[in-house]
């Protein structure tokens, strides 16, 4: 049995224009030939797949003696793949073509072969197309092509999807015989999105000093009520004299942004996930490059399709909470979406119980509709911490007005003795919660008995708010 080899071939495309008319996406028609596999007279397989990134070719358990014995690129007829004695299988599949925005998108390619044999088990050439990364399914017209059926045209109509790739599989027994395939055609009609207006996407987080080994990265709400494209967005900053620069734009595997949701744009999620909360992968655009954003101060300026301002932050480290011993990994949030990105006091440093940033999903210090004095609520009276389930922690949660709070806790034992911080110099969210698990500082489970637990709240302003509360550890022993 021989090895399974992957090898990935490219060739480029042609861009997509924003326009209502029927045009090619992708082709591919073989003009780079000696591509693929055939023997070498020992035994062995030889192989060739440099230069070429957008297709792949699978195979397994084949015996290739000659070099007449092969699946490959050749070039008569101006170019074409074909397979000749190959005793087996092979698996041609295209890279995944983008068709998010297009609408009645048809493939077509040319399926011959050569030869008299009629054995419709040992040659044949069955082509498939997947949508999504989901089953293969035969194409509409000529998917399945066996024995002797000379030169038809397979062909699918009205596909939709985001991606979508084709597949082949191609056998042929005799040295008398080949299999053919050619000229591989994708045209598709594109659905018009009007451009994104100031006002229905939003910039709501950034990260610009990210912890070392991490990575920036932008996150966008969508205030509208419709699905936006996000390869029609683009992130730029600004030089010297304000005028845009590094302007790129975001596509990627997300496709579209859906009303009321929110995405984080990064040039490496490997450089983000490890660092933060994650509540939301999907959420999340890897981008191939993004502006590189400055970490004392900078501009970051989102644009639609014809390149003109969505929103836009002129930023400054000193935004940040005076509470911050050191602002490296912390992220900078909206709290309103209803007044200017810019207006004073609009964005803050993310609380330290939400990890320092929420990219992905709604902000820790976004605005809340409320009012009055910060509210602190503990429970229940009584924990067990003994991992059965039922009332295993304590919970302190709070609810805050405004951005900008600092929080302190810290528990006590009945005798005053002191047992923990839970939080120390914390920056605080517009509400959050902290857990005790009936441990102290060490780690150490703690005997029965009531404790007490202390919460002080307070800010920039000189607004100082304390709360205490009596809870019962009960049945920690197992």
């Amino acid at each position: 049995m021989g090895r399974i080899i992957l090898k990935i071939l490219t060739f480029s495309f042609s861009l997509i224009a924003f326009s209502a008319s029927t045009q090619e996406i992708w082709q591919e028609s073989f003009s780079v030939p000696e591509k693929g596999i055939w023997g070498n007279g020992t035994g062995n397989i030889e192989s060739d797949f440099s230069g070429i990134t957008n297709w792949t070719l699978e195979y397994s358990g084949l015996s290739l003696n000659t070099p007449e014995n092969y699946a490959k690129t050749i070039s008569t007829s101006g170019g074409r793949f074909e397979a000749h004695n190959i005793d087996g299988e092979v698996v041609w599949r295209s890279e995944w073509i983008d068709i998010s925005g297009m609408g009645k998108t048809d493939i077509t390619l040319t399926v011959a072969e050569t030869g008299s044999g009629a054995n419709t088990e040992t040659k044949y050439l069955n082509v498939f197309y997947r949508l999504d990364e989901g089953d293969e399914i035969p194409f509409h017209e000529n998917s399945e092509n066996a024995g002797n059926w000379g030169s038809v045209v397979a062909a699918c109509k009205n596909l939709e999807g985001n991606t979508l790739q084709i597949v082949c599989y191609m056998s042929t027994y005799y040295s008398a015989d080949k299999v053919i395939f050619d000229d591989v055609i994708v045209m598709a009609e594109e659905k018009y999105y009007p451009p994104a207006e100031p006002g229905e996407l939003l910039l709501s987080e950034v990260l610009f000093n990210p912890l070392p080994d991490g990575k920036d990265y932008v996150e966008i709400y969508n205030n509208s009520e419709r699905e936006i494209p996000v390869k029609t967005l683009f992130l730029a900053s600004r030089d010297k004299d304000l005028q845009l620069t590094q302007l790129h734009d975001l596509s990627g595997k997300k496709y579209f942004l859906p009303p009321k949701s929110y995405l984080a744009i990064t040039e490496d999620t490997s450089g983000v996930f490890p660092f933060f909360y994650i509540k939301c992968r999907p959420c999340f655009q890897q981008v191939t490059r993004m502006a590189s954003f400055n970490n004392d101060e900078d501009y970051v300026v989102l644009l639609n399709k014809n390149r003109e301002i969505l929103d836009e932050l002129y930023y400054s480290e000193k935004m940040h909470s005076p509470f911050l011993a050191d602002a490296e990994g912390v992220s900078l949030e909206r709290v309103s979406f209803s007044v200017p990105a810019n207006a004073p006091g609009n964005w803050h440093s993310a609380s330290g119980d939400a990890g320092y940033g929420t990219p992905g999903y709604v902000n820790s210090q976004a605005g809340k509709e409320l009012s009055g004095k910060p509210k602190v609520i503990f429970e229940p009276e009584a924990f067990s911490p003994n991992h059965d389930g039922y009332k295993d922690e304590y919970l302190i949660r709070y609810e805050l007005n405004t951005p900008g709070y600092v929080g302190n806790i810290k528990i006590f034992d009945a005798a005053g003795r002191f047992v923990q911080y839970l939080a120390q110099n914390e920056i605080l969210g517009t509400n959050g919660e902290f857990v005790w698990n009936g441990e102290d500082e060490t780690g150490s489970r703690q005997p029965i008995g009531v404790y007490v637990v202390v919460v002080e709240i307070f800010n920039t302003e000189g607004e100082i708010h304390r709360f205490k509360n009596g809870v019962v550890l009960t049945d920690i022993l197992e």
